[in-house]
């Protein structure tokens, strides 16, 4: 408006119009300009006034907005967790799956298993009845075994003073029993035992200190044992005639026997001798002295025998203490000297 009237102010004038008009169109341009500036005015107020409200308004949309956006991205974040959630019940739930498919083989494999041991396990049990008659047939020959065994048990202790304790398929234990000479002597015993391996050979064992024995035979007849017993029970009976000798020369004579060496030492009180008695005495072994030591000194043993030709264990210590060799120790040695 303000360019329109400035523009008729400073334009050339019109010539058919009069001035009257045009001066009041020109008043009538200025009302209505003051009209609309006075409108513009009023919408400007009425703007100032709205802009605040605005800017609230506009603000509190902001603040929204941004409450939207942060529970969107709340919203994302639990949908991809419950994403991730759902992916590893659902590996969960194919692993657990492929498990209890695997399980079912198994349990099918082992029923299956279980039975084929089942079908053999029949098998197995018609054999063993078949077996189990096969034993007792076995066990009625095994009766009659017994049977004889148990006779010659009793014939072997009545005959032989030979003691049937223990006897199986594979073990076989014998005791042995001297015949003493004082009836007032207890008799020596001795204990066998003998084991048939699985290989054949028979071990041999004993549980007397003189007849620390650990054989083993090769396989071979019934003979072989026989034979080995018989010459075992010659050789204890020997060693037993031994021994019932030496008891009874203790009472008298102050003797020492080692049976690991087979060696009698005769403590006397100036001197003291050493007898070697060979394996088989009494019967086909003899008696050496090996060494005679006096206080002065060992003494030469070649000249000193006793007058019989096989002498006997007493008469070598008859004949021995009949003998002086030097002279006696001290009182003190002799009462310390060893029995």
């Amino acid at each position: 408006m303000k360019f329109l009237l400035d523009f008729l102010d400073s334009g050339p004038s019109i010539q058919d119009a009069s001035f009257s008009s045009v001066r009041r169109e020109m008043t009538e341009a200025k009302q209505q300009w003051q009209t609309l500036k006075a409108e513009y005015q009023e919408k400007v107020e009425a703007i100032k006034e709205a802009v605040p409200q605005a800017l609230a308004k506009l603000e509190e949309g902001r603040r929204r907005a941004q409450l939207l956006e942060d529970a969107l991205q709340r919203y994302q974040a639990k949908k991809l967790e419950m994403e991730e959630k759902v992916k590893r019940a659902q590996d969960l739930h194919h692993k657990e799956q492929d498990r209890l498919r695997k399980l079912q083989e198994q349990m099918e494999g082992r029923v299956a298993e279980v039975q084929g041991r089942l079908q053999t396990h029949r098998e197995e049990l018609q054999c063993l009845q078949g077996a189990l008659e096969e034993q007792e047939r076995q066990a009625c020959e095994w009766r009659q075994k017994v049977q004889k065994l148990s006779d010659f048990r009793c014939l072997l202790e009545t005959l032989q003073g030979v003691k049937l304790n223990y006897a199986s398929e594979r073990d076989l234990e014998l005791e042995l029993t001297s015949q003493s000479q004082p009836v007032a002597t207890e008799p020596h015993r001795l204990k066998l035992r003998l084991h048939w391996g699985e290989d054949g050979n028979i071990a041999l064992q004993s549980d007397c200190p003189f007849f620390l024995l650990s054989t083993v035979l090769p396989m071979g007849s019934r003979g072989t044992v026989k034979n080995v017993l018989l010459e075992l029970r010659q050789s204890f009976l020997q060693q037993a005639q031994l021994l019932e000798e030496i008891e009874r020369l203790q009472g008298c004579f102050a003797i020492d026997w080692q049976p690991e060496k087979r060696l009698l030492h005769y403590l006397k009180p100036s001197s003291t001798c050493t007898l070697y008695v060979e394996p088989g005495y009494p019967t086909s072994g003899g008696i050496r002295l090996l060494s005679i030591k006096s206080q002065s000194g060992a003494v030469d043993v070649t000249s000193y025998r006793p007058s019989q030709e096989r002498p006997s264990l007493q008469d070598w210590l008859v004949y021995l203490t009949a003998k002086d060799y030097d002279a006696p120790f001290p009182a003190r040695a002799a009462a310390t000297a060893p029995v």
